[in-house]
């Protein structure tokens, strides 16, 4: 019997292994060795690139491949998003997400609501605003600092859920595509991880600069590597 392929099974095993103690990830298990052996075997590149400009070169590699269909999935989304809340007082997805977060966790401070978004002070203070305009979502003084003021979501606002909840549902489910259940675990696993490590650099205090942000992160970056 061949034992060819297994052999090469047990390296990658053993690799994978590394790689998760080395990056201090979750413990390994059989679906994100799948979701990690997929990523380097299917999906790495084994074309050289055709473009000798440096340009060009820059611009095909597979960090900003991902930072751009990143930044058109949100595209998608927005657009979907936009026509499954036609016709209600929110806007955009970002209205629906903070009210349908501050529902699930309520009542919830200004800056709270704004963090669980992951989102701009001065953008999550507007889209609190349009809710409060609304009357989506009240203030209520906080149960023992007077000074601070806390939301929660009313009456109105419950039933705007209860009206877009079922559309915005099969807007995510086309944004997932034609991809399978195995397929979205994986890639669910994949953004996950990315979430993980993007959100302690979000949470941070805000660099003065692009060299100081990259001179803090930028070692933890090539800890994943």
């Amino acid at each position: 019997m061949d034992y060819s392929l297994l052999k090469q099974l047990i390296e990658q095993a053993e690799a994978f292994e590394q790689h998760q103690q080395a990056s201090h990830s979750a413990p390994a298990d059989l679906a994100r060795f799948a979701a990690w052996l997929h990523t380097r075997t299917v999906l790495a590149p084994t074309a050289t690139d055709p473009h000798p400009d440096e340009m060009h070169r820059s611009h095909e590699t597979a960090e900003v491949q991902i930072s751009k269909l990143v930044i058109f999935m949100n595209r998608y989304a927005r657009v979907y998003s936009r026509l499954a809340l036609a016709d209600t007082p929110l806007l955009t997805i970002d209205d629906f997400a903070y009210l349908a977060s501050l529902y699930r966790v309520q009542p919830l401070s200004k800056t709270e609501l704004i963090t669980r978004n992951v989102h701009e002070k001065a953008s999550g203070t507007e889209v609190i605003k349009r809710l409060l305009a609304n009357g989506l979502v009240a203030e209520q003084p906080h149960a023992t600092d007077r000074r601070r003021k806390q939301l929660t979501v009313t009456d109105a606002g419950l039933a705007v859920l209860r009206q877009v909840v079922g559309r915005m549902t099969q807007a995510a489910q086309l944004v997932a595509g034609d991809l399978n259940a195995q397929e979205r675990q994986q890639l669910l696993y994949l953004l996950q991880r990315l979430d993980k490590f993007h959100l302690p650099i979000f949470l941070a205090p805000r660099p003065a600069s692009f060299e100081e942000l990259m001179q803090l992160w930028q070692p933890l970056s090539a800890a994943e590597e």
